[in-house]
């Protein structure tokens, strides 16, 4: 007679040990989950057009009130700070819309480091959506009044637009979805604002077109009825600018004893200023 222990080992079945995943199935779980990751990245931050191509017009509305618009500083002005990129250097590649100053403002501004009295809820600036889409960011400005408003359009994958010095709305902030024309915040009534239009989200890019490049005629005619003839009124092209560079020390644009600021600014026509 066998003796138990025998026995019941014989009659005991053991489970097949499991195979340890091969060093190829791991490498296509790796794979999978890489391209997973780069299918959510191209999903938030979008495609793109080459910056060869012509900038989609993709605006829907404007996202100021013009009528309460003075001016508007050109495309690679020599305005503000330098704000370049996509192989160019030392010009502001934005746009700074520019509320008529009155004695009270610049007396304002000169007590407090040039800045302009903030909104009072009383005359201020409506600012608008321009487009449908997400606010993807909102951070406030560190050596400026209000907050950057960073808009995803929905019709433009690639392309971000930025708003600066805003004061954000109530519910406006990163992943709000917002609608073209939609009230979003205020500047004061003689607060500059200025827009960047960027084409792609990457944070490494910066290649900016002008605001008037990506806005189709129905709106742009809004702006010929207040004088500019046409786009090339508010744009510096590359060629002139590269022509007729400016000088920049850390990131500040160092001007001569001479300077045309006039050059950089295009006032519109009819401007009534808000009565008080």
């Amino acid at each position: 007679m066998l003796p138990l222990t025998l026995k019941l080992g014989s009659m005991t079945k053991r489970k097949p040990k499991s195979k340890p995943k091969t060093k190829p199935t791991r490498i296509a779980l790796i794979a999978a989950g890489v391209l997973l990751v780069i299918a959510a990245v191209v999903s938030y931050y979008g495609t793109p057009k080459p910056v060869s191509a012509s900038p989609l017009e993709f605006i829907q509305a404007d996202f100021i009130d013009l009528s309460r618009i003075y001016s508007i500083s050109k495309f690679r002005s020599g305005m503000g700070l330098d704000y370049s990129g996509g192989g160019e250097s030392c010009r502001n590649m934005k746009h700074y819309f520019i509320p008529q100053q009155d004695a009270d403002a610049l007396q304002y501004a000169a007590e407090h480091d040039g800045r302009a009295p903030a909104p009072n809820g009383k005359d201020d600036i409506p600012i608008y959506s321009p487009v449908d889409g997400f606010i993807a960011s909102t951070r406030a400005e560190s050596n400026q009044a209000g907050h950057r408003i960073v808009i995803y359009p929905e019709n433009a994958p690639g392309y971000k637009v930025s708003l600066f010095h805003i004061t954000p709305s109530h519910g406006i902030t990163g992943g709000t979805p917002v609608k073209a024309g939609q009230h979003i915040g205020v500047i004061g009534a003689h607060q500059t604002t200025d827009i960047d239009i960027q084409i792609g989200r990457m944070p490494w890019d910066n290649t900016s077109v002008s605001y008037f490049q990506v806005m189709p005629d129905r709106l742009f005619a809004a702006y010929q009825a207040r004088g500019v003839t046409s786009r090339d009124d508010l744009i510096i092209s590359r060629a002139y600018r590269d022509a007729h560079p400016l000088t920049c020390s850390g990131g500040r644009f160092v001007y001569p004893a001479i300077y045309d600021y006039g050059a950089d600014i295009f006032k519109l026509s009819g401007y009534q200023a808000t009565q008080r």
